[in-house]
């Protein structure tokens, strides 16, 4: 057994141990929250605050959430395997992930399933910095690759590249850079030789004047990445909160959408660490490239958004499995489900457009 698929083995049953003990406890956010609302638990996998989440934080910033009759929590996890974890344990009603930890849980009949995305595309990918003498994936041997973690999701890609074109899982060294500051200068002082972060990442990692290069991974070119999972029994038991928490979060595409500088506003208001140092108008532009990567396919311009592509979808499990993520490959449609989408798309679009257009 690869030390990947050891690791994986432990994600597994830290997964387990968490949702054994969960099960003594109850189903998070059953309870009403003050004025009435419903509680809602939102587990969100991101280390802190920044521009690629804006969308998170309009829905709250604007009141669509109060609109739905919703009292949103949202804690942060540093990992999509720590928000699967919770949602199994119910410790957390909703959470937002990439493939990984929802197609290996269901190995173990965890019961996650995805009911939005959020992530149309896989959005991880290797990256050369310039300087950097790697030319091929070949060429990663005995070379450093930047990680946020080393047990990140990115860590795992990383190791899985390598496996899926030729060489050992160990075969680069994974270098923990971290995120923010601590992350660009470690690009920059050459501490690593390739990265493996996310879409939004490399956004804030080219917009700090460092040029990257793709180093392809064919297997990856056409598949989904993920988005909002919940358990198939909090789908079953509290489905028209999933549903209105959807909507919600549809709002705050839609308006970011027509106004992006608005939508970083109200990102600012709740989280003003977001906003960073230096002149206001330069953390506008920059924090608006980043967002518009997250803006990109969503299916806000056809009304349609959180729309899950069935191909895309088998895409993504065929690959955990060439991959050895997963024992073997299984019907994508038993960790997704399209019922909500329909509820979750109804309501007016260009009434959150005219209502973007007129934010200051």
């Amino acid at each position: 057994m690869t030390r990947r698929l050891k690791s994986l083995t432990g994600l597994l049953a830290g997964i387990l141990v968490v949702a054994t003990l969960g099960a003594c406890g109850s189903e998070g956010g059953d309870s009403a929250g003050g004025d009435g609302l419903d509680t809602v638990t939102f587990a969100l996998s991101a280390p802190s605050w920044n521009s690629g989440y804006t969308t998170l934080a309009v829905p709250e910033a604007e009141g669509y959430f109060k609109d739905e009759g919703l009292d949103v929590k949202v804690q942060l996890f540093p990992s999509g395997t720590q928000s699967a974890q919770q949602l199994a344990a119910g410790g957390a009603d909703i959470g937002l992930m990439t493939g990984e930890p929802v197609a290996i849980g269901h190995a173990k009949n965890l019961g996650l399933v995805y009911f939005a995305s959020y992530y149309p595309h896989w959005i991880y990918s290797l990256q050369l910095p310039q300087g950097s003498n790697v030319r091929s994936i070949a060429d990663l041997k005995g070379k450093k690759i930047g990680v946020t973690a080393v047990a990140s999701s990115g860590g795992t890609f990383a190791r899985t590249a390598l496996e899926l074109n030729g060489l050992s899982d160990n075969a680069a060294g994974l270098v923990p850079i971290g995120a923010g500051a601590q992350q660009i200068n470690a690009i920059k002082s050459g501490q690593v030789d390739a990265l493996a972060l996310w879409d939004t990442q490399y956004a804030i990692v080219e917009d700090a004047g460092i040029q990257l290069t793709p180093l392809p991974v064919p297997q990856t070119a056409s598949i989904w990445g993920g988005g909002f999972a919940a358990t198939r029994k909090t789908i079953d038991e509290r489905k028209d909160v999933l549903e209105r928490f959807g909507r919600a979060i549809a709002k705050g595409f839609a308006f970011a959408q027509a106004n992006p500088e608005a939508a970083i506003r109200d990102l600012w208001k709740l989280h003003p660490e977001a906003r960073g140092t230096g002149p206001e108008k330069d953390a506008m532009a920059s924090q608006v490239k980043i967002l518009k990567v997250r803006l990109a396919d969503q299916g806000v311009e056809d009304g349609d958004w959180g729309r899950i592509d069935p191909k895309a979808a088998t895409g993504m499990v065929e690959f955990m499995a060439s991959a050895g993520l997963v024992g073997k490959s299984f019907p994508a449609t038993e960790i997704y489900t399209t019922d909500l989408l329909k509820a979750i798309n109804d309501f007016s679009y260009d009434d959150i457009r005219k209502q973007a257009k007129n934010a200051s």
